[in-house]
């Protein structure tokens, strides 16, 4: 074999795709834990499912509940024991970068934020118990890390959501910041090469 068609083959088993690492699928299921900074958020649990083509996208789905805060406010008509909560239903897109044994999810979550306001009367016997519900648009950047951790993935998340103003008695704040810690089991589904 002389050296020019020698070096041919090589270069071309080089090219195959066989020696190239292969990217998986990988489905996520699993619990988020988040803390909110609005007024409306706090603290929160919820469930997220998400699929990873070739951990190069990324698109899941989230719930999750916020405890919200209680505070008590007074007018004119009385004082009142006021409860704001809120719930996040939103589908996620982003892309993932490796970095290491890691990877980097960087997106939007796309919404609904359903806010809840429950108003008690404290100090006016004369007035009742009330309550509202107002779903509103919500858009949050996020950005995320995707660590393994044996049979698990730990992801710390951080996301600002820009949410509709609820038309609610007592103004809340709706915006803010929220980090959040998710907990999933992935399961690999297909190996892609290219």
């Amino acid at each position: 074999m002389t050296r020019r068609r020698t070096l041919r083959v090589m270069l071309l088993a080089g090219l195959l795709p066989a020696p190239l690492h292969a990217q998986l699928g990988e489905l996520h299921f699993g619990a988020i834990g988040s803390y909110g900074a609005g007024a409306a958020y706090g603290g929160g649990a919820g469930l997220i499912a998400s699929y990873s083509p070739g951990r190069l996208a990324y698109v899941g789905m989230r719930w999750i509940y916020y405890a919200g805060s209680e505070a008590e406010r007074s007018d004119s008509t009385g004082s009142f024991e006021v409860t704001t909560r809120a719930q996040l239903f939103g589908a996620d897109l982003g892309l993932e970068y490796p970095l290491g044994g890691m990877e980097l999810v960087g997106g939007l979550t796309l919404g609904a934020m359903r806010f809840w306001q429950g108003t008690t009367p404290v100090a006016s016997p004369e007035a009742t118990a009330v309550s509202a519900v107002s779903m509103e648009f919500v858009v949050a950047p996020m950005v995320m890390l995707e660590i393994r951790a044996g049979p698990v993935m730990l992801i710390p998340q951080a996301s600002y959501y820009f949410a509709g103003e609820p038309d609610f008695r007592w103004p809340v704040d709706h915006n803010g910041f929220a980090a959040s810690l998710m907990v999933v089991i992935p399961i690999e589904t297909d190996r892609i090469r290219y």
